[in-house]
């Protein structure tokens, strides 16, 4: 048994922790009832009687039988497995989560930046004809140059005064309008067909720098005792086809 060799180093393992287990179990079980209290002289006392003082080996072998006859010898196992009833450990296998396909979310729609520009001039173009068409129809009717202040002032709200008057000068720079001093009040009225002729002819950029502030946007609301503007402009159109 002891020239076997071992192979399984799994089985040696636990045969060493249960002898171990065992020895610490015994050895607490003997401190705590105080047995294992040994005294060398008692125990040369008590050789020494048996053998006395011939030195005689035939004595020697007497204390080996009794010896023998104290101790209880226990069986040796390489292994101590069989001890233990094991059941077979069942391997899982490891299950693979199916990963579920992220769709990509796509922003918002962008039109071209060409398809924006030409977008923004169609509407510019649009705006600047439903402003030329209300001019022409104010100055049919009043047969005399409108007063500019009164034409571009929005007696509700100063940015749409301003915005007016954006329009407006772009009228005046393309010559669809013209800007002349009447009874002292600046005005303007449509071009007639041989003014706007004559501007094709000489291809000249009309400019005309005029002051515009909250205070004089204040006056003009006063002097023309304007409840209303005169011009309906629709400020929403420019941005509705931005975000279409």
């Amino acid at each position: 048994m002891a020239a076997e060799k071992m192979e399984n180093a799994s089985e040696m393992c636990i045969n060493v922790q249960v002898v171990k287990m065992g020895h610490d179990l015994v050895g607490a079980a003997l401190q705590k009832s105080e047995s294992t209290q040994f005294c060398d002289e008692e125990l040369a006392a008590a050789i020494k009687a048996i053998i006395g003082d011939s030195g005689n080996p035939l004595q020697w072998l007497h204390i080996g039988e009794l010896g023998i006859k104290s101790f209880s010898m226990s069986k040796q196992s390489p292994c101590l497995l069989g001890a233990f009833e094991l059941e077979p450990v069942q391997v899982e296998k490891p299950v693979k989560e199916r990963r579920r396909r992220q769709r990509q979310e796509l922003g918002d729609p962008r039109k071209p930046e060409t398809v924006v520009k030409l977008n923004q001039e169609e509407t510019d173009a649009r705006k600047l004809q439903g402003v030329m068409e209300q001019l022409k129809a104010i100055y049919e009717e009043r047969r005399q140059p409108i007063p500019y202040f009164e034409l571009i002032t929005d007696p509700t709200d100063y940015m749409n005064t301003v915005d007016t008057a954006f329009q407006i000068s772009f009228l005046i720079r393309d010559g669809a309008v013209a800007l002349e001093t009447v009874d002292d009040l600046l005005s303007v009225r449509p071009t007639t067909s041989s003014e706007k002729q004559q501007n094709k002819r000489t291809d000249d950029n009309v400019q005309a720098i005029l002051s515009l502030n909250f205070a004089k946007w204040q006056s003009a609301v006063k002097q023309f005792r304007l409840k209303r503007p005169l011009l309906a402009i629709e400020r929403d159109t420019l941005n509705a086809s931005q975000t279409s």
